[in-house]
């Protein structure tokens, strides 16, 4: 369960990387990644808050809001920054960078926190590194000079540790919270970011340009989180990560189709490297 999950959250977040980064790149206004990330939150705390009130959890004890809480502080603090590295590019540095951070933090860290992965587990992880670098690519693997003379490896490295750090977070809840860890990162990030957005543009309320497409990225955003976040309470830290780390691969079909980009062999090899580390953490589960 938690990879299929974790799967699924990868596709919705793909999915939501690729029109973010679209929609700032198209309003060039100061402040848009504030105003979308605000818009998408609040928009995701209504999704969310309804599968609450559908499928009430069955217990909410103070760890399953307090953990979640600081998580939704860093992703708060992220998502502006993942938007406006889409937006920026090139993706073939940006998306292989957090991605593989991502990675990095929990398989690094798990350990300490008793969260220890099985043989077949690590597999995935080694084979979910070369998946999200290939899925990433363009015409070639950026090289090493060209990747930390890149102005958004940095940027990359804080979104991904950011991330992989929420994830972690994530895990010290209670399944049995159900959508409420979910919901308790959004709310955080509506607090976070709607001063930020007032400083920022001069207003909480987002204009036209970022609000019709924040609303639709919002329920995708939503979806992705409430997914997420169930997989995390479900599963390991580093095998979530990894799964979800392989979005850029979504994110890469929905440009070819939809943006006309074109696909090349290597993002082929890395779907295969992919497909080979989901494998691996299904049988890992």
């Amino acid at each position: 369960m938690p990879v299929l999950l974790a799967v699924a959250a990868a596709m919705f977040f793909g999915v939501g990387d690729v029109f973010g980064g679209v929609t700032i790149r198209r309003s060039g206004r100061p402040g848009a990644a504030i105003s979308l990330a605000l818009t998408v939150t609040a928009t995701s705390v209504v999704l969310v808050g309804l599968m609450v009130v559908v499928r009430p959890p069955e217990a909410v004890e103070v760890t399953d809001v307090a953990w979640p809480a600081l998580a939704g502080l860093l992703m708060a603090l992220t998502r502006p920054l993942l938007y406006q590295g889409m937006a920026r590019g090139p993706v073939a540095v940006f998306a292989p960078g957090f991605g593989l951070t991502m990675i990095a933090v929990p398989t690094l860290l798990g350990p300490l926190v008793g969260q220890r992965l099985a043989t077949i587990e690590l597999l995935g992880v080694v084979l979910a590194v070369p998946a999200v670098v290939l899925l990433s690519s363009g015409d070639g693997l950026p090289g090493i000079g060209e990747v930390f003379r890149s102005r958004v490896i940095g940027l990359a490295a804080v979104v991904g540790t950011s991330i992989g750090l929420a994830g972690m977070l994530i895990t010290r809840a209670d399944p049995a919270a159900g959508e409420v860890p979910a919901l308790v990162m959004l709310l955080v990030g509506v607090v976070v970011l709607s001063p930020l957005a007032h400083a920022r543009s001069g207003s909480v309320w987002p204009d036209q340009v970022i609000r019709r497409p924040g609303l639709l990225l919002g329920c995708i955003s939503g979806s992705a989180f409430a997914l997420s976040t169930a997989a995390y309470l479900r599963g390991s830290a580093a095998v979530v990560t990894a799964l979800i780390a392989l979005c850029p691969g979504v994110s890469v079909a929905v440009a070819w189709r939809f943006l006309d980009e074109k696909v090349v062999p290597l993002q082929l090899l890395g779907g295969a490297f992919g497909v080979a580390s989901v494998v691996s953490f299904s049988l890992g589960s």
